[in-house]
């Protein structure tokens, strides 16, 4: 593999670290904002899976935002993706 593939692949992977750990953040800020009172039905050590689409219908604006910028990097992530053909073989790969 040549060393720009490498590079491409290693930001890809990177990516995919922000991507979660915004995903985290959204959550996060939702929970202590707007959606708090729900918060409180969750008692220490509960585990819920939650899915962006619960607060795409927000009213606050910071969540907004960073949900828009969760959305852009989504869209780049698919193009680097269909652009170099990144393969799971390709994600998998531990040598880079």
């Amino acid at each position: 593999m040549d060393l720009y593939r490498e590079k491409i692949i290693l930001t890809y992977k990177h990516l995919l670290k922000v991507h979660e750990e915004l995903l985290t953040r959204i959550i996060n800020v939702g929970m202590t904002g707007e959606y708090a009172e729900i918060n409180t039905v969750f008692e220490p050590g509960d585990t819920y899976k939650f899915d962006l689409d619960q607060f795409r219908g927000t009213e606050d604006t910071n969540l907004k935002i960073l949900i828009g910028f969760f959305d852009e990097l989504e869209n780049m992530m698919n193009s680097l993706v269909n652009i170099n053909a990144i393969t799971e073989n390709d994600l998998e790969d531990e040598s880079f």
